[in-house]
């Protein structure tokens, strides 16, 4: 009785604690995708168009272009990088998505978001 007690309040205990390290996981996500979209204007000023894959901006560390967040041996995120060309009715852009993994997917928040014009979002509003 007595352990089924302390293992109740432990478990209490943990919860808040959890939804403190997903917010904190949140903002430093929030801070690579910034990090990403400032190398994307950097290439974009250096090269004329944006990079068309995180292997190009030196931030792909898997065969298919995206990137675990912060490393692979303990991803709370992953990285993708989508980009479209200019077109005659639209200009070029990108997409920059921060998907929760592991631990992380218990966050309410869920994705992440940025684009070429700055605008940020989240699954949920006022994540971001």
């Amino acid at each position: 009785m007595t352990l089924l007690v302390v293992a109740l309040l432990a478990l209490q205990a943990l919860t808040p604690l959890e939804r403190a390290l997903q917010r904190g996981r949140r903002a430093c996500a929030t801070a690579a995708l910034l990090e990403l979209a400032l190398l994307q204007e950097r290439y974009q000023a250096r090269q004329g168009r944006y990079a068309r894959s995180l292997a190009e901006l030196g931030r792909a560390r898997t065969p298919d272009d995206q990137a675990a967040w912060p490393d692979g041996h303990r991803a709370w995120y992953r990285l993708r990088l989508s980009v479209r060309d200019a077109t005659p009715d639209q200009s070029a852009g990108y997409d920059i998505v921060a998907e929760p993994e592991g631990r992380q997917r218990g966050d309410v928040c869920g994705s992440l978001r940025i684009d070429h014009l700055g605008r940020h979002q989240a699954s949920v509003p006022d994540c971001w």
